[in-house]
């Protein structure tokens, strides 16, 4: 046992100091789970917007939508450009990196003013099986965000 200058041990008080410690780590850990936090899912995903607005044309919107989707592996199934509508499936990996998975999607291009500001709605579903509930929850907001990163890039070598 080690000695203080007093005569008296030092290892209980440590220990008892130690054990204390832990016992309100665990305290805390617990109260915090019983509190209900709020979780801030707006932080977790801000990728749930689904709508994107581009300072390009009709037109070229348009065409960056179709060669995005190319360039990203996917099909086209069918194509409005009068009504503004591109639907199109494939499989995709997204770029949180998980698991390849088929898709279908249906986007809506529609010219705001003569800005020129251009609007882009994209709708989409995983119709792949066996996923969990969280992955059906949280990958389609980053699918969305994957094809208007692609449109933006298009969009990027047109100026």
């Amino acid at each position: 046992m080690l000695w203080n200058g007093c005569g008296r041990s030092r290892r209980p008080v440590g220990a008892t100091v130690g054990k204390l410690a832990q016992i309100a780590l665990v305290a805390l850990t617990v109260a915090s789970w019983a509190s209900g936090a709020p979780k801030n899912d707006k932080n977790i995903d801000q990728t749930e917007q689904s709508t994107w607005v581009y300072q390009h044309t009709y037109d070229e919107v348009f065409q960056a939508c179709l060669d995005a989707i190319e360039r990203m592996g996917l099909f086209v199934t069918e194509k409005d450009k009068d009504k503004g509508t591109i639907s199109g499936k494939g499989s995709h990996v997204l770029s949180t990196g998980w698991a390849s998975t088929q898709w279908i999607f249906d986007i809506h291009i529609e010219a705001l003013n003569t800005k020129p500001e251009t609007q882009v709605k994209i709708d989409c579903e995983s119709i792949g099986k066996g996923y969990s509930a969280h992955f059906r929850k949280h990958a389609p907001p980053i699918f969305r965000r994957d094809l208007s990163s692609e449109v933006q890039k298009v969009l990027a070598t047109y100026h």
